[in-house]
């Protein structure tokens, strides 16, 4: 691309006859700054060593003709490079063989100038609009890699001091004094609750690349929430909110266990956190699969943030709306462990206000 936004474009023409090489220039001169090759060798040359933006080349020219000089130009151009043919009146053969090797339009002569500047015009506009995707698929790409350097970094600094931290309150707990046990207790529960989010950041990296290998074995899902819920009765609100487990139909399927355990304990934690009153488990079982579903009694979601809840750092989102408070990965991870299984996700308002958030297992 050219240096500066206000630079002319450069344009190069090819064709070995002059007269028609100073037509295009001519016609373009006002809106462009132009380059000149008399044949595809030198057009060749001419593309390695400047920014061109649209070449403009004539079909038959000795040693080397347009149409196969395309190919050679696109390979040879710093960029995105949008490639006009010059043709005769009659040549619906050879404009059909030029598209067909990459040419990306083409005029008739005797060429209309107005037409000329135009055309040329509007393939600068999406030549540039291509390189600037181009670029910003770049940075992209880099930051994604920035990203999952500074997953495996944190995970890996973070393992160890959290690790040693556990032990040391396994050591201590025998010798808690009653008067203190309260305070030890939301410190171990704290120290769990940061434990899972390194796990879930190592498991989320591992599930978006595809080198999380499932360990599928048959299990029943409904004995699978069941314990679940009791192991987690001490989060909701130390088993003031009752949580019930209701299935009907068959629901045993091959999953990875420890997977679905981990986005059930998600949606769980984050059902605690939006009521006071009750938490339903249901599991429904067909032939086409599991349906599991997770309801609350808190404050539901709007329809407008529905799809990007369980997007990474979707919850955040809805808590800048004034909804639900989220923790940004734990939606997200549930979203990934549906998708490893070949299922999906959904949250939708409960009947009777709350919400619902359901995951669906395929038996496939």
């Amino acid at each position: 691309m050219s240096d500066s936004a206000d630079q002319k474009p450069l344009v190069l023409v090819v064709d070995d006859d002059d007269m028609i090489r100073r037509i295009v220039r001519v016609s373009l001169a006002q809106r462009f700054s132009v380059l000149e090759a008399a044949d595809a060798f030198e057009a060749l040359e001419l593309v390695a060593q400047h920014d061109v933006e649209v070449v403009v080349i004539d079909v038959m020219m000795p040693g080397m003709t347009g149409i196969q000089a395309v190919p050679l130009l696109k390979a040879k151009a710093r960029g995105p490079l949008p490639v006009l043919l010059l043709t005769a009146l009659d040549d619906q053969e050879n404009r059909n063989l030029g598209l067909e090797g990459g040419a990306d339009d083409y005029l008739t002569k005797p060429v209309d100038r107005r037409e000329l500047a135009l055309r040329v015009q509007n393939f600068v506009r999406l030549g540039r609009q291509e390189r600037l995707i181009r670029q910003q698929l770049e940075a992209l790409s880099q930051l994604q890699a920035l990203k999952d350097d500074l997953t495996a970094l944190l995970v890996h600094d973070l393992r160890n001091p959290l690790t040693a931290v556990k032990s040391a309150f396994q050591l201590l707990e025998p010798n808690v004094v009653a008067e203190d046990r309260e305070i030890f207790s939301l410190g171990k529960h704290a120290l769990a609750r940061v434990m899972d989010g390194v796990s879930d950041l190592l498991k989320v990296r591992m599930l978006e690349e595809g080198k999380l290998q499932l360990e599928r074995e048959d299990t029943d899902l409904e004995a699978l929430a069941t314990e679940v819920v009791h192991t987690l009765r001490a989060a909701a609100l130390d088993g003031k909110i009752d949580v019930q487990v209701h299935a009907q139909g068959p629901t045993r399927l091959p999953v990875d266990a420890k997977l679905v355990r981990r986005a059930l304990e998600n949606l769980l934690i984050n059902a605690f956190r939006h009521t006071r009153e009750r938490v339903d488990v249901e599991l429904v079982g067909d032939d086409a699969g599991v349906q599991l579903a997770v309801s609350d009694r808190g404050p539901g979601v709007p329809d407008f943030l529905k799809g990007e809840l369980f997007d990474m750092f979707g919850s955040l989102a809805l808590q800048k709306a004034g909804g639900r408070r989220g923790h940004g990965l734990g939606l997200y991870l549930v979203k990934l462990v549906a998708k490893a299984h070949g299922g999906e996700v959904a949250v939708k308002d409960r009947e009777g206000g709350g919400a619902s958030f359901v995951l669906r297992f395929p038996r496939g």
